[in-house]
């Protein structure tokens, strides 16, 4: 079904869903990038309204998903050269300026893979339902499930068993309910 392409649908779903895509996008990339990436995510979406489902907002998140990614190859790339160059950039000083718990926290993270991070961020961070977080992935709601409850597990058990404190004093509460298993 081809729907027409009214400017002010399009504006309401730009007025509604941006500051949460920003979001989404600052999470996963250069903060700098952000509003470029962003308002590419806009501008895929102006080309292809026709196309786009009615459920916007999973469909956003899925196009600037996409768009990151990119972005993460072109950056990777880009280090690789910097690297046969000899031009490799010092280490960011800020990067230490963390306690013990939010520390741990980040190795943690670190240490879980790309799809248990992007699962858990899905609803911890970004505040997406399963279902919702399913279409981001192109994924059944099931399947989805499966793959937060198991990067879950890998994160709590990277966490060790001083899990729940920490976390609690360093995250939103869509995050501590994601390390309780509560979808929302």
């Amino acid at each position: 079904m081809v729907r027409p392409r009214p400017d002010a649908v399009f504006s309401e779903v730009f007025r509604a869903s941006y500051p949460d895509v920003l979001a989404f996008i600052r999470r996963r990339t250069d903060p700098a990038l952000a509003e470029d990436l962003a308002a590419e995510v806009f501008a895929i979406a102006w080309d292809r309204w026709a196309e786009v489902p009615r459920e916007v907002r999973p469909w956003l998140f899925g196009v600037a998903r996409n768009l990151v990614a990119n972005d993460h190859r072109t950056q990777a790339r880009r280090r690789r050269l910097e690297l046969r160059l000899g031009s490799e950039r010092d280490p960011d000083p800020d990067d230490t300026a963390f306690s013990a718990a939010a520390l741990d926290l980040r190795l943690a993270w670190a240490r879980l893979d790309d799809a248990d991070r992007e699962a858990i961020a899905l609803v911890a961070w970004d505040g997406l339902t399963g279902r919702e977080a399913a279409a981001v992935l192109g994924c059944t709601r099931a399947a989805f499930s499966v793959r937060l409850s198991r990067a879950r597990r890998r994160l709590k058990r990277t966490m060790g068993d001083s899990v729940d404190e920490p976390v609690r004093s360093l995250t939103t509460p869509h995050l501590t309910a994601a390390f309780k298993g509560e979808l929302p």
